[in-house]
């Protein structure tokens, strides 16, 4: 019997696999596993930013609704329990390392995840989800989850630079790979995009003959709670406010594709009414999104997974919003290698007047110190330190104010983890 140690350190080995165009491996794997993702319900979701709090968000209403839930994600903070939930609950240990042990014997030639994701779908037809909400990986196009036929809804949240080895290097590149979740006969909803990733989406679309929607937000934000990571929106149309449990100005975006989306689903007989909708969002929790953790007598510290211009320039307006802004703080800042680094830090530069850089626990992640050279290039005046070790960064960084950490989700995971947070 597989231990969930020895699940991790497999499944850790396999995180470098070379990526390959195509899904033959994971669909062989599939079948001798009875093809469990053929018979799931799912909504499927892909995006540069926003993809996990939009997939809370579908998760959070359709539970309130009553229906049983699964939720696949990534990537995870503290465990990989976390990517794969049943009706709110992370999968224990127990269950992870046997489907584990039970996928990797049905695919022994699967990277990391390939491998997450051929268990979560066996989990969750095993466990009769009625609806299971797929958050991609990295693209669409060519990733593992696009294996799913037919989503009740394929959602894509955003468009922007990020991992051109992997999607290409404009925009409109970028796009027909997120595109590529679009099935026949199809729906697709997403924000008002740029004028060139709209296009190639609404090409694919049309040579699917599937629906394609895109939405100007229709909630605005009326009110913010810093403490509770909550924010309060307002429907332009109606008035009416919802609680939302996840703070950020991109928020607004997110929640739209989500009621939106909901509605849509409504007129195919989902059972999920915009009172379930206005429940989900109350309830919803998605940590290391401007997540401002205050303990007495302690700093504040605000942890935020942004790792690419656009998650960078949606922390700088919800920071220079914050009460945080324009008094003592320091940035605890580490990425990974396949960052656009100097535009991130561009963005961050006149926030704060020191940075602590630290390395993430990535063996893709960058030299703390080429960091520190690169964000003195751009402010020469900020004060700058470097320090390996992600505990050494918190303290050192504790004695100048408010700590903000940021550059990396798996920064963020092992913030969260020195802190006592739950990744949940």
């Amino acid at each position: 019997m597989t231990s969930f140690e020895e699940a991790q350190r497999i499944l850790n080995s396999r995180q470098d696999f070379v990526k390959k165009d195509g899904l033959d491996r994971a669909l062989a794997c599939l079948k001798k596993l009875g093809d469990p993702h053929l018979g799931l319900k799912t909504i499927h979701v892909t995006g540069t930013n926003g993809k996990g709090s939009a997939c809370a968000a579908f998760e959070a209403a359709a539970r309130a609704a009553g229906l049983k839930t699964g939720l696949f994600i990534s990537p995870h903070l503290v465990s990989p329990t976390e990517r794969i939930r049943f009706c709110g609950d992370c999968i224990s240990e127990k269950d992870f390392a046997a489907l584990f042990e039970e996928v990797f014997a049905a695919g022994p030639d699967l990277g990391f995840f390939e491998l997450v994701t051929c268990m979560a779908f066996l989990y969750f037809k095993r466990r009769k989800t009625d609806l299971a909400v797929i958050e991609v990986g990295i693209g669409g196009r060519f990733d593992t989850t696009n294996v799913l036929p037919k989503p009740e809804l394929s959602v894509i949240t955003s468009v922007d630079y990020d991992h051109k080895k992997y999607l290409g290097n404009t925009l409109a590149e970028i796009a027909s790979q997120k595109a590529g979740i679009i099935k026949p006969g199809g729906i697709c909803v997403a924000p008002i995009l740029p004028p060139e990733a709209r296009v190639e989406i609404s090409k694919e679309a049309a040579e699917k003959g599937a629906q394609c929607h895109f939405f100007a937000p229709v909630f605005e934000i009326a009110g913010r709670d810093w403490e509770k990571n909550r924010i309060t929106l307002r429907h332009k149309k109606t008035g009416e406010v919802y609680p939302f449990g996840i703070p950020g100005e991109a928020q607004a975006s997110n929640a739209t594709l989500a009621w939106e989306g909901l509605e849509i689903m409504r007129g195919l007989g989902w059972p999920i009414s915009r009172a379930h909708a206005a429940a989900g969002f109350a309830s919803v929790r998605w940590p290391a999104r401007f997540q401002v953790i205050a303990a007495p007598g302690k700093n504040i510290f605000i942890v935020d997974g942004a790792h690419n211009e656009e998650a960078a320039r949606a922390f700088a307006a919800t920071w220079r919003l914050s009460p945080f802004a324009g008094k003592p703080a320091v940035f605890v800042v580490g990425m990974l290698q396949d960052k656009e680094r100097r535009g991130i830090l561009e963005l961050l530069a006149p926030l704060a007047k020191k940075f602590v850089f630290t390395r993430p626990a990535s063996p893709r992640a960058v030299d703390p110190c080429a960091l520190a050279d690169e964000l003195s290039s751009i402010n020469p005046a900020a004060e700058v330190e470097v320090q390996e070790d992600i505990s050494a960064a918190l303290a050192a960084a504790s004695r100048g104010g408010t700590v903000a950490v940021l550059g990396s989700f798996y920064l963020a995971g092992s913030v969260l983890g020195i802190l006592g947070e739950s990744s949940n």
